[in-house]
């Protein structure tokens, strides 16, 4: 329901840019954790003050799981965008994009702009 609320306020693509633009902004986030955690790897050290270590060790793990969900949101909101992307061609009249949401359920229903023709989106 949420793509089809935003596909029929921005249109399509402005929808799909800013979606590419979030995902990408997913994946920065997770190359810059999976940075950190390599850094804090690097520097970990057994010898020396246990807090020190413990601090590490838990900033490593923290690092480690925001690298997770950067690298799942990426790949979900990539794979969300272009399964849309390639539905979003008029079969009548080849017109890329241009259409109007009409129905905004589980399956989205769209209208054509310039041939007016129906198709639903899943």
């Amino acid at each position: 329901m949420e793509p089809a609320r935003s596909i029929g306020r921005l249109g399509f693509s402005k929808w799909y840019e800013r979606r590419l633009i979030e995902a990408h902004a997913w994946l920065l986030t997770g190359l810059l954790c999976a940075i950190y955690v390599g850094v804090s790897l690097e520097g970990l050290s057994f010898k020396g003050n246990a807090l020190v270590w413990l601090g590490t060790t838990g900033g490593t793990f923290v690092g480690g799981l925001i690298v997770w969900h950067a690298l799942r949101r990426f790949f979900a909101i990539l794979g969300e965008a272009e399964r849309l992307s390639r539905q979003s061609t008029c079969s009548a009249c080849k017109a890329y994009a241009r259409f109007e949401v009409i129905r905004a359920q589980s399956r989205i229903g769209v209208r054509c702009r310039r041939c007016g023709n129906e198709w639903t989106m899943s």
